[in-house]
């Protein structure tokens, strides 16, 4: 099984994957499990990513968009070898592309189209959408930020905000995608993402 968990930075997204990770392995010791994130390190296309996030950012966001989903298309091959026995747990997924290609303004249909139908790409198969309020996101980011970086811009994840949920009714028919409020703290949000592994496990 293939498990993502979306949203802005400040949801916790990292440590929620990781509780999930621990809980999957109390279920059950034998089940191999494999963590992963977007962007990955292993493919051509990611260390082009790499080089444009340290060099001045991306030409535009066209170039940043094919790119990341030529990583993605690259780390399916990958990734349908590990499913074969394990599971496989990531932050981040297409989600974050949608939202902030989105954002900057590319049609929800285009950037679905970039991805090719999905004719190469593994898609998903249960997300996590942590859902964060605009005064979260800003109080949970203000701990951590010493410069703001242009996608730390709370105007502008707001708006990003927004593309996740609508992005999410966009696949809804094709995945199955929980909306989870992770307004709470870490336990609270947790509780909520367990009920849904159980259905699963």
């Amino acid at each position: 099984m293939f498990i993502v968990f979306e949203w802005v930075d400040g949801a916790w997204k990292d440590t929620q994957l990781n509780k999930t990770f621990e809980y999957l392995w109390q279920k059950d010791k034998y089940l191999q499990i494999w963590k992963t994130r977007e962007p990955t390190s292993n493919t051509e296309s990611w260390k082009k990513i790499a080089y444009k996030l340290k060099n001045g950012w991306f030409k535009n966001a066209k170039e940043a968009l094919d790119l990341y989903v030529k990583d993605r298309k690259e780390q399916t091959i990958v990734r349908k070898q590990i499913l074969k026995h394990s599971v496989i747990l990531s932050s981040r997924f297409d989600y974050s592309t949608y939202a902030y290609q989105w954002t900057s303004g590319f049609s929800f249909e285009e950037i679905y189209k970039a991805h090719d139908d999905y004719k190469d790409i593994l898609e998903p198969d249960l997300t996590f959408i942590l859902y964060l309020d605009k005064k979260n996101i800003e109080k949970r980011l203000k701990k951590r930020w010493e410069k703001k970086e242009f996608f730390e811009n709370i105007d502008f994840l707001e708006k990003v905000n927004q593309k996740y949920i609508q992005t999410a009714q966009g696949l809804k028919d094709r995945r199955n995608i929980y909306l989870i409020d992770a307004n709470g703290d870490i336990e609270e949000t947790f509780e909520k993402i367990k009920i849904v592994l159980n259905k699963y496990f």
